[in-house]
């Protein structure tokens, strides 16, 4: 979740109906007050809201939900990608003072 978005909760309110609260985490009012008439109200809980996740969340989601069903099984190590490559030296290493 991106640093200042917060979530929004629904609640229902019994005598003005439906309404919803945006608000962190952390904080919890068990019952908070309808914002028309004040009386407390319950939570509505509802599924996750899956169209704004982005092309990568998505495919994510389906890997995960596949690899449940069918895992890939791997039965050797899989090759080298090729040679190691060797550090290069910093070209300022000669002039820093010795001890």
């Amino acid at each position: 979740m991106k640093r200042g978005v917060m979530p929004t909760y629904s609640f229902r309110c019994t005598d003005c109906g439906p309404f919803a609260i945006t608000r962190a985490i952390t904080d919890t009012v068990a019952r908070p007050p309808c914002p028309t008439c004040s009386a407390p109200a319950r939570r509505v809980f509802a599924s996750p809201a899956l169209a704004t996740l982005g092309t990568g969340q998505h495919r994510l989601a389906d890997m995960a939900a596949a690899s449940a069903e069918r895992p890939e099984v791997t039965t050797t190590v899989p090759a080298a990608l090729g040679r190691p490559r060797t550090p290069r030296r910093d070209s300022r290493l000669p002039a820093l003072p010795r001890m």
